[in-house]
């Protein structure tokens, strides 16, 4: 599993409007803003006896608010989970997530499937503009593996997304 200080390195070389990084206990700790985005983890930062949290699994979730006065948020596990309730109370309503499945239980890749969404919404030079659409476009170029047992297939894709565009720093890829 990616650790938080690897998630912000590869989110600024992704060009992802990374917000915060951090344990779902401490996202109501600071404001919600908008347009950019937020990688929480699972765990609490402590643990029932106190001791630190490694964490378990990342998630994330962005809200853009236009020029118009409309805002549009948007949630993505990687495991197609609905969020919990801290970040529903967070963001002031409930939001859309998706709801396929993308990451076999045997990967330790979250980390990656959340900047690969990140990057794709936000920067991805074959995104729409439209945060709903994107997310759809996202997500249909993988299997949902409630219906495909082909993980390795959506790991292959998901490797893409971290090629470098200069040909010549290409090396074997490690997810």
């Amino acid at each position: 599993m990616l650790t938080d200080i690897q998630v912000k390195d590869l989110a600024k070389r992704m060009d992802i409007p990374l917000e915060r990084v951090c344990f779902k206990d401490e996202l109501l700790e600071k404001p919600l803003k908008y347009n950019v985005s937020y990688i929480i983890n699972m765990e609490n930062e402590l643990d029932i006896e106190g001791n630190p949290n490694i964490g378990s699994h990342w998630v994330c979730f962005q809200v853009n608010k236009y020029k118009s006065g409309v805002k549009e948020g948007l949630y993505f596990d990687s495991y197609g989970k609905k969020y919990p309730q801290v970040v529903e109370k967070f963001v002031g309503c409930s939001i859309p997530y998706n709801k396929k499945d993308l990451q076999s239980l045997v990967a330790n890749t979250c980390g990656y499937w959340c900047l690969a969404f990140l990057h794709f919404i936000n920067s991805s030079p074959c995104r729409s503009g439209h945060l709903y659409s994107d997310a759809e476009a996202f997500c249909s170029m993988f299997d949902d593996l409630n219906e495909s047992i082909d993980y390795k297939k959506n790991e292959f894709i998901l490797k893409h997304f971290f090629e470098p565009k200069d040909k010549s720093l290409r090396k074997p890829i490690t997810v």
